[in-house]
């Protein structure tokens, strides 16, 4: 605020008036009212208010082009140059047609294949039914986080409050230490390749100064997409009643995850290393979903990225994206499977038997 220094002098003490004259002095004649040069003011005072409303109106245009706001390319190399009417949300959905087959011949109880070329749902298996989406959680936040942290070279402590519940739970962790200033981008590669808890409440944070914000985010950003049957209670997929979704929806949020360039290129990563410093050595990541694989692709597509989940009430999760020989990408969800590489399988038999169109 600025401050103001009020000064006094010694003005009565020397002031001393003339004593009054013998006869009063002559008055000046009276002058006339300056009509046209209070007209001019008027008219220069109006000019100014116009020009800095004009100002004010091109700045806030400005502020829509520049915002950051929420948005699929908001780490992406997409930028704004021009504003007009505000764009409709893009339609990310997918319908099932007379074409649509029933999954068979898989160990997952519920499961899903979806074409981005054309929206269509190629096949399913109880894909519009609830279930519990597990560490598949963490690609909404990663959406999430990555529409709204502007910098990934930014840092946040991690700290004992974030730390130890998620060690009670027994959540899989990156190995962070409480003190420790930790990057955003090496939040993104935790919370997705390794599924490290800590690092997805990291981002919570980083994101919405809490993690009770940032699931409310979460969900507005499912209802945002029309999400029908998903509603979260956190971030990390650790179990909850009311944290449920369907592979129909996980599907829709996939494909708004591809939608962002940043989103993809951290989901399509095999490998990331976060350096050592004073809490601990060096960190070497590797995608859970990659590991699994040994190299066993689909003849007819090549499996590009995913995030895998696990809970007990869960059992085990995949989503997964690739592309076809013929340039098409494909979303593939399945859930509630008995063991760790069950899902990995599936997935294969499903891009192998049911991608053709």
């Amino acid at each position: 605020m600025n401050e103001y220094n009020d000064k006094y002098g010694d003005f009565f003490e020397s002031y001393s008036p003339k004593k009054p004259e013998s006869e009063p002095p002559k008055m000046k004649p009276r002058r006339k009212f300056p009509f046209k040069f209070f007209i001019t003011l008027v008219a220069l005072l109006l000019i100014v208010i116009i020009v800095c409303l004009c100002l004010s109106k091109c700045n806030d245009n400005s502020s829509l082009v520049m915002g950051t706001g929420s948005g699929y390319n908001t780490l992406s190399s997409a930028t704004a140059s021009t504003v007009s009417e505000p764009e409709k949300p893009k339609d990310l959905s997918f319908k099932s047609n007379d074409n649509t087959k029933l999954l068979d011949g898989i160990h997952s109880t519920y499961a899903l294949l979806a074409d981005c070329s054309d929206s269509t749902i190629l096949a399913s298996k109880l894909g519009s039914e609830r279930m519990y989406p597990a560490s598949m959680t963490k690609i909404m936040t990663l959406l999430v986080a990555a529409e709204n942290i502007t910098s990934i070279d930014a840092t946040m402590e991690m700290t004992s409050q974030i730390i130890d519940p998620l060690y009670k739970e027994e959540a899989t962790m990156v190995g962070f230490r409480p003190g420790e200033q930790v990057k955003a981008i090496d939040l993104f590669y935790g919370t997705i390749l390794v599924s490290g808890a800590e690092a997805a409440a990291g981002l919570a944070i980083m994101t919405a100064g809490s993690e009770e914000r940032f699931v409310e985010m979460m969900n507005e950003t499912a209802v945002e997409l029309g999400l029908k049957n998903t509603h979260f209670t956190n971030m990390t997929g650790l179990h909850n009643k009311l944290h449920y979704s369907t592979c129909l929806d996980m599907a829709v949020i996939m494909r708004a995850c591809l939608e962002n360039d940043f989103c993809k290129m951290i989901l399509s990563t095999e490998y990331y290393t976060i350096e050592a410093n004073s809490y601990h050595e060096e960190l070497k990541l590797h995608s859970t979903m990659f590991s699994r694989m040994y190299g066993t692709e689909p003849e007819v597509a090549t499996i590009l990225g995913g995030k895998t989940g696990y809970t007990s009430n869960s059992g085990n999760c995949l989503i997964s994206y690739a592309e076809t020989n013929d340039g098409r990408t494909l979303i593939c969800v399945t859930a509630a499977g008995d063991g760790k590489y069950k899902p990995i399988y599936d997935a294969i038999e499903i891009y192998k038997n049911y991608s053709a169109k």
